[in-house]
């Protein structure tokens, strides 16, 4: 500034100096409106099939049923390198599409199943073909991986005798074919006569889902029994709860009066005015399996992974890469409902005592801890048991090996609510949300007990938890030199577990960089009583109206702006990278929080009718069991594929309806096989018999409040 004040013409002289800056806004403002439709070689986006289809396939598969139609067949899923070769042009191409890791698959790093009895046919003169001194090559971190997930009796001698075979035979097809050499690295082998024996925790299962049943017959028997002493009141019958405490405990597995709790209707003023959660969490559980679904098929083998590769080019791409944000919504309604739910019963009082509040803080904890505990025990013990015995195929045991052991290993990450800050060598990824979600309402709900004792805390404890909401992921992103956003690259979960995506590990599952969305969902929720206490109709008022629509427009404003971030690498660490971090998860929960206050004060027209539908309140009550165990229902949906296939964007959409709908079923067999039996014992022994019918409507709403 001091500079310009010395030059007469400093008007002159401004616009000189911000000609360039507005030419460099100009120019990027262009490239983002022609950079769908771009031409050019493979780093800038464009797209040449003929070129592409020169290398050699991601996934080549030989014929598994045929392969192991013979007595002594034996079939191997091979990871392979293929070898830098400077005079070989498909190589520098392979090598070229490679360099961008941001959008497209590795392509000197491939799969082949392969056949051992046409391997050793093909092999001609294994001498020559043999390799020595590679080994440094070989991808050390997988190879490890491998070792610990494939360790069954034989794994590990089937890699010692069958690896220089099979590196051979690949070596010799990949000579004639590209003119390229590889090393090879045996994931299993699978043999005509392989059968998994059964040990002690398959008979624990087993023993366990035969008692659940049992106990399901005999209660609902014991329930019908019942039904038939009154038969005057047969169409209420179930509807009503038991007189004693015993007679609740004996019905308590009975699937026609665990239905009847399912499909309920809502009996309060609370639950009529939150009626639209039913549609969010239906909602976001469907945009969860759509974006799990887009990440399962980039593991499994496909025909055209350039339409993956391409897709990540596309504008409309950010909504799916910032998709991961729609998982905030849960964690405000789980704010919403703490904050109502505690304020509403009064637990906590400025003259309760020390030891009450600390009373009252464990009773909450473990009530909730205990309900959802047994739902994630029976996914382990499914895991780890039954899971891998469902199917078989060439990819079947990539898809769910590594489920099987890290289950049966590592379970207590799961157990004691830790896997979102332990991912490696976990059990059933999803659940680190279970982690976040459980390590938030500990805290949160120690805040809610310290404002209710002390209510002159609550600004500065509040304005406390605000600034590490927006500093943390800021400083974060700063330090560590990480991405702005997270987001998916595609081989990033190409082997089943993350990969060289630190920016996923350090600002997604960690509880920390997740305050805002408890914060903001208390903060909705003291909005929700004060308006309630007014008794202000706010429903038809154009302001409210239009605020709710603007709201829509600044979501589709935060999906898009990550854009710019998918498409391009930024010198790291950043300022402005942190700042956008700090803001971007942040100002996304301030627009959920806006349209859970909205809707709370039934403001929405179409939109709030929508979410208000009575279809989705039964989904909602099971949408915790569909979150649990969409995954499965996936692994097995991409399991069975005995060749590479052919993905479009109808073919996606297929087979997310479809895992989607599998899931219900899933979930709504297991709502009322387990998880609402055993929420009724849990209540019977917990809490006190009087006020049972008052407090039955509350119990069924926290049975969708874990839901995501």
């Amino acid at each position: 500034m001091a500079n310009r004040a010395k030059i007469p013409n400093s008007c002159s002289s401004s616009a000189r100096r911000d000609t360039p800056n507005m030419i460099m806004w100009l120019k990027i403002c262009v490239l983002l409106t022609i950079l769908p439709l771009g031409k050019g070689n493979f780093l800038s986006g464009s797209f040449n099939l003929t070129l592409y289809r020169q290398m050699p396939a991601l996934h080549y598969l030989d014929d598994y049923d045929l392969c192991l139609d013979s007595p002594s067949g034996s079939y191997c899923l091979v990871y392979v390198e293929i070898l830098p070769n400077a005079s070989s042009a498909l190589w520098h191409q392979i090598n070229e599409v490679s360099l961008d890791s941001k959008h497209r698959f590795r392509h000197d790093r491939v799969f082949r199943g392969v056949c051992l009895e046409r391997c050793k046919q093909s092999v001609i003169d294994f001498a020559n073909l043999r390799e020595k001194g590679k080994e440094d090559i070989l991808d050390k971190e997988l190879r490890s991986y491998y070792a610990k997930v494939h360790r069954r009796s034989g794994d590990s001698e089937e890699r010692l005798l069958y690896e220089e075979l099979v590196n051979s035979c690949l070596n010799l097809e990949f000579v004639e074919k590209f003119s390229l050499r590889v090393r090879s690295l045996i994931e299993y082998c699978v043999t005509a006569d392989e059968q998994l024996d059964l040990d002690g925790l398959d008979l624990t299962f087993y023993g366990l889902l035969i008692c659940m049943v049992l106990l399901t017959l005999c209660s609902s028997f014991h329930d019908y029994r019942m039904s038939k002493k009154n038969p005057q009141q047969t169409d209420n019958f179930y509807r009503e709860a038991p007189n004693s405490r015993r007679e609740q405990l004996l019905t308590s597995f009975s699937v026609l009066r665990n239905y009847h709790r399912l499909t309920q209707s809502v009996d309060s003023d609370f639950s009529r005015d939150v009626s639209f959660f039913d549609g969010f969490r239906v909602i976001g559980v469907f945009v969860v399996i759509l974006g799990h679904t887009l990440m399962v098929f980039m593991t499994v083998p496909i025909e055209n992974p350039e339409y993956y590769e391409q897709f990540l080019f596309r504008f409309e791409t950010s909504i799916f890469q910032n998709g991961s944000l729609v998982i905030q919504i849960f964690f405000v309604m789980s704010g919403f409902l703490l904050y109502v739910k505690f304020t509403e019963r009064q637990l906590i009082q400025p003259t309760t005592g020390t030891l009450d509040c600390i009373a009252v803080y464990f009773r909450v904890f473990f009530y909730r801890y205990l309900r959802l505990l047994p739902s994630l025990l029976a996914l382990i013990l499914f895991n780890g048991t039954l899971l891998v015995r469902l199917q078989n195929g060439p990819f079947w045991r990539h898809l769910t090996e590594a489920e099987r052991v890290f289950c049966r290993s590592n379970w207590w990450k799961n157990v004691f609510f830790v896997t979102n800050h332990m991912l490696e060598d976990s059990c059933s990824h999803q659940t680190w949300y279970l982690g976040a979600d459980m390590q938030l309402f500990e805290l949160f709900l120690i805040v809610i007990v310290i404002t209710k004792k002390h209510p002159k805390l609550t600004k500065t404890i509040y304005t406390t938890i605000s600034a590490l909401a927006l500093a943390v992921p800021a400083i974060l992103t700063y330090i560590l030199e990480l991405d702005a956003i997270y987001h998916l690259r595609p081989e990033t979960y190409r082997y089943l577990y993350f990969r060289h995506s630190d920016t996923f590990y350090q600002m997604y599952p960690p509880f920390y960089t997740n305050l805002g969305g408890f914060l903001f969902g208390f903060l909705c929720g003291h909005l929700y009583l004060e308006q309630r206490c007014r008794k202000v109709v706010l429903r038809g008022l154009l302001k409210y109206e239009l605020a709710m629509w603007l709201l829509v427009a600044a979501t589709l404003g935060v999906l898009f702006s990550g854009y710019i971030f998918i498409r391009h690498d930024f010198e790291k660490p950043s300022f402005w990278l942190a700042l956008y971090a700090g803001l971007h998860k942040n100002l996304w929960v301030l627009i959920c929080s806006g349209f859970v206050f909205l809707m709370c004060c039934k403001v929405g027209g179409v939109a709030y009718n929508f979410c208000t539908l009575p279809v989705f309140r039964p989904l909602a009550r099971i949408s915790f069991q569909s979150f649990l165990w969409h995954i499965v229902i996936l692994r097995i949906v991409a399991g069975y594929f005995r060749q590479p296939v052919y993905v479009s964007s109808f073919y996606l959409l297929c087979n997310v309806l479809s895992v989607f709908l599998l899931t219900q079923f899933v979930a709504a067999a297991v709502a009322l096989l387990l998880e609402y039996p055993l929420g009724e014992v849990l209540r019977c022994l917990m809490e006190p018999e009087k006020g049972q019918k008052e407090s039955q409507s509350e119990i069924q709403m926290r049975g969708a409040q874990s839901a995501v």
